[in-house]
């Protein structure tokens, strides 16, 4: 029971990454910023690239775990 609810946490970590440059640019847009999405999405994913790596091995391994 317990590593269930432990696999789960790690499967929303390993979203935070995908979810996180639109949260990131709503917050930009209120500030009134002059990016667009499309921009503010290529300069994120140049710059964090390795956040994607993280969140994909995260979310496999947490599904794994949890249908095992």
């Amino acid at each position: 029971m317990k590593n269930k609810v432990l696999w789960k946490i790690l499967l929303v970590v390993g979203i935070i990454p995908f979810v996180f440059p639109f949260i990131h640019f709503a917050y930009e847009m209120l500030i009134s910023s002059s990016w667009t999405l499309v921009d503010w999405l290529v300069l994120y994913s140049f710059l964090y690239w390795p956040t994607y790596v993280i969140g994909l091995i995260l979310i496999s391994v947490s599904i794994y775990k949890l249908i095992k």
